[in-house]
């Protein structure tokens, strides 16, 4: 039986290991990215609860800090993720 995470899981969108569980549709607060288990494997492909490719919501969270512009008010500030990891993967825009 495999070990059982007790740490965060990486948001596929922002890096940060801020979900509690993967494939679960949990929103993560520091970008506001619904995870619906798509990850770096599917980029291009459109998420059903967030309507865009991970891609542009990756992309999105480099320049505004959130997934999706009008999710820019209901994320983490920068203070709130300092204490957060972050293992950045690398997305080619």
């Amino acid at each position: 039986m495999p070990a059982l995470q007790d740490q965060p899981y990486q948001c596929p969108c922002c890096d940060y290991y801020s979900l509690e569980e993967r494939n679960s549709y949990l929103i993560c607060p520091v970008c506001y990215w619904e995870d619906d288990g798509q990850d770096m494997d599917e980029l291009d492909r459109v998420s059903g609860p967030n309507h865009i490719t991970l891609r542009q919501g990756r992309k999105n969270f480099a320049q505004l800090g959130a997934c999706d512009p009008s999710a820019a008010s209901l994320v983490a500030s920068p203070q709130d993720r300092s204490g957060l990891r972050r293992e950045q993967r690398a997305t080619y825009f």
